[in-house]
């Protein structure tokens, strides 16, 4: 069974009173099974092919918020909880972009048709709460409990280039592995055009995600070096390789020091994300001037300066994924 908030069940049935069926899905299905909590709820509407109805229900319970309508997608936000309310849906990529989609609502849809749509098995995975039990048509409880992270269908998944970035934030928050040919396609996706255009807000929001739910953000940055993303951030490929004084830094280069530091900031985060968010940045590029200054002398690894010079590669980089002044 899933625990879900007392008020969500009585949207539940009321919904299952118009003859609608909803289905947990996603990652509220996903963090029960790791015993994780969740605040946020994804819920998929089977048996109905329009809204017109669902939010004259919802609206019984708090706010309605119409947030991709195009795509049939709902919010209502009750008490502390949010909660997604989606039309099952197949998605077909007609144009270039995130948004380049055109959507088929369909009340005859199955759970295994809509469920193809997702990225990775674990987040294919639904829940009947009236029949209390998990529909699971690709195997992703068993991923989960063998902690691999595997894509559901090789011509669905590279439809959205950002899917790269979300193995990663996922292999790094659940410690999961990769699968070898999950691998082998997210590598040739990010040699693609749309992989390279990728809008810097999509890209902020998996890094915040992997550096704020991650007990362990080296696991991400380790993979991120793996699928050759790196090679589209040079601030953080120079420290790779760059040798630091072992009497100081016995670790390794500046790369491994950097991952070692990110992992000691996850034990020292206030709780108020943004906060925690620039400090996690703050660490990451607290070196990105060694690359350019380091030298041997006299036996003696130096990198005089360092400091100083590390804030062009840190704003360039920042600039890469934010338009955030302030940050």
């Amino acid at each position: 069974m899933i625990n879900i908030p007392e008020i969500l069940e009585d949207i539940l049935y009321e919904l299952k009173s118009i003859g609608v069926l909803p289905i947990l899905v996603g990652g509220c299905v996903r963090d029960s099974l790791l015993n994780l909590p969740s605040k946020d709820y994804d819920i998929e509407l089977f048996n109905v092919d329009s809204f017109e109805k669902v939010e004259k229900s919802l609206k019984k319970f708090g706010r309605v918020k119409e947030v991709g309508r195009s795509f049939g997608v709902i919010l209502l936000t009750v008490q502390e909880y949010s909660f997604d309310f989606a039309l099952a849906r197949i998605e077909k990529k007609i144009d270039k972009g995130h948004k380049g989609f055109e959507v088929d609502t369909s009340a005859s849809l199955s759970y295994k048709e809509a469920a193809l749509r997702r990225d990775f098995t674990i987040n294919s995975i639904g829940y009947d709460y009236f029949e209390k039990r998990f529909l699971d048509p690709y195997k992703g409880i068993k991923d989960l409990e063998n902690k691999i992270l595997r894509h559901i269908k090789d011509e669905t998944f590279i439809e959205d280039a950002l899917r790269v970035y979300r193995a990663v934030q996922f292999c790094s928050r659940l410690n999961l592995k990769l699968d070898f040919n999950t691998q082998k396609l997210c590598k040739k996706m990010v040699k693609t055009e749309e992989f390279k255009t990728l809008p810097k807000e999509r890209i902020f929001e998996e890094f915040k995600k992997l550096f704020l739910k991650s007990d362990k953000p080296s696991l991400g940055f380790n993979l991120l070096k793996e699928l050759g993303i790196l090679d589209y951030f040079p601030e953080l490929k120079a420290l790779v390789g760059c040798i630091q004084d072992k009497e100081y830094h016995p670790e390794g280069d500046v790369w491994i020091h950097t991952l070692m530091s990110l992992d000691e900031m996850v034990k020292i985060k206030t709780g108020e994300q943004s906060r925690d968010l620039y400090l996690f940045y703050a660490v990451l590029c607290h070196d990105f001037g060694k690359p350019f200054c380091t030298k041997e002398i006299n036996g003696r690894i130096t990198s005089h300066k360092h400091e100083a010079l590390g804030v062009e590669p840190t704003i360039s980089f920042l600039s890469k994924i934010t338009s955030e002044k302030n940050l």
